[in-house]
């Protein structure tokens, strides 16, 4: 996907498409760094977009990892698709439907939690998969997700026990990645 055609998608639905341009392949090694990979059965990518994050799970989780793509941008679907092996699961809904999407798999237990969603998504979205999310890294699934804006994104994500994992210059614009667990 072009960089044009990219702003394009973030102009016409900013709450949906946080970032102006995908993220870089720093930005993907700094959403990981830190993490054992190599041990995840399951893992959930929130927003993935065009899959910077994505390419660097489906070359460092195991063959018998399971990986949920969860993303409301139909343009980004089919490229996922069609580049991607079985361990991943595409599927076009709001992340609200976390939950349930887990628990018609019958998903128990989510490793990690991967999420390039913008902060300021909707409240009914953000109340439902927020609780979900609280729970899910209250039973040890580790979160991960970034920001441009700290002082903003840290007000809505004030009940998650968050820290600074890294900050990624070279990305733009610049980002920062928090974690949870």
């Amino acid at each position: 996907m072009s960089q044009r055609r990219f702003f394009k998608l973030f102009l016409k639905q900013p709450s949906v498409n946080a970032a102006v341009t995908p993220s870089s392949k720093k930005a993907a090694i700094g959403m990981v760094r830190g993490l054992d990979l190599s041990k995840m059965k399951y893992v959930v990518e929130l927003g993935p977009g065009t899959g910077v994050f994505t390419d660097i799970l489906a070359k460092r989780l195991p063959a018998n990892c399971k990986i949920l793509l969860i993303e409301l941008e139909e343009e980004f679907i089919k490229p996922l698709e069609k580049r991607l092996d079985d361990r991943f699961e595409v599927v076009k809904c709001s992340a609200c439907n976390l939950s349930s999407l887990l628990k018609d798999r019958g998903i128990n237990n989510v490793d990690l939690v991967i999420s390039g969603l913008p902060y300021t998504l909707p409240s009914e979205v953000k109340k439902t998969l927020f609780a979900t999310l609280l729970e899910l890294t209250r039973n040890g699934t580790h979160m991960r997700w970034f920001t441009y804006f700290p002082f903003f994104m840290k007000k809505h994500y004030s009940n998650f026990p968050m820290k600074k994992t890294c900050f990624v210059l070279w990305n733009f614009p610049p980002m920062w990645i928090y974690s949870v667990n």
